[in-house]
């Protein structure tokens, strides 16, 4: 009893499709990365600065722990997409030389790899709206001084 669908493994269509779905998830989480690592770069160079000033030392351990988890999270996001992508690459090589038990097995890695990678970048989702929600709460302090 086979329990691989093995006619729709072997489309092309669908390989080509989760080829270009995996690279462009890729890039969404490098660029996420990107921002994150200009914000902490243009928060460490405001703060020698002086351009940026926390209220208190919690208030400075919060956006640390912040920045911490996010960076964290978007690593293993993005550890688990590229290692999603080689397994991706690896199920088309398979497929191609006639191994479709083989290519089958590391497809479902991939859809695993990419599944757990989505989870984190979820919950990074989560962490930088938490983050958010405490600066829309310090701005609406503010509004006092306008």
């Amino acid at each position: 009893m086979d329990i691989v669908n093995h006619e729709i493994l072997l489309s092309s269509n669908m390989l080509g499709t989760m080829f270009f779905a995996c690279t462009i998830y890729i890039t969404l989480v490098i660029a996420r990365y990107a921002t994150l690592a200009k914000l902490i770069r243009d928060s460490r160079s405001n703060i020698e600065t002086n351009k940026l000033r926390f209220k208190s030392q919690s208030e400075y351990s919060f956006h640390i722990l912040h920045y911490e988890k996010r960076l964290k999270l978007l690593r293993y996001t993005l550890y688990l997409s590229l290692f999603g992508g080689i397994a991706l690459c690896t199920s088309l090589l398979f497929l191609l030389l006639n191994y479709s038990f083989i290519s089958a097995i590391s497809f479902g890695i991939h859809l695993l790899l990419v599944l757990l990678a989505l989870v984190t970048l979820v919950y990074e989702l989560a962490v930088s709206f938490e983050a958010l929600t405490e600066h829309l709460d310090i701005m609406r302090t503010l509004k006092d001084k306008f």
